[in-house]
């Protein structure tokens, strides 16, 4: 018998899926995981109730919400003297 891999261990295979409770082992919040999965492309199997999103969406969401330098989050609007 074979044992699924942690959610951890998944965010290194693209092609992989993630469910609810798999982000919430990855130590997201309730809202937060909403937030992913209105983000992300949601993957529905028939027969399956279960929502999945692809390792590879939720890698791309992360990168281009992650900011680096001097700001937490950026600045929408144009360099305004303060």
């Amino acid at each position: 018998m074979t044992t699924r891999p942690a959610a951890i261990d998944r965010l290194g295979i693209p092609a992989a899926f993630l469910s609810r409770s798999d982000l919430r082992d990855l130590g997201l919040e309730r809202r937060a995981i909403d937030a992913v999965f209105r983000a992300c492309p949601v993957v529905s199997f028939p027969g399956y109730s279960r929502p999945l999103i692809r390792v590879a969406d939720y890698n791309a969401l992360l990168e281009q919400h992650t900011y680096r330098g001097h700001r937490v989050r950026p600045c929408h609007t144009t360099d305004a003297v303060l």
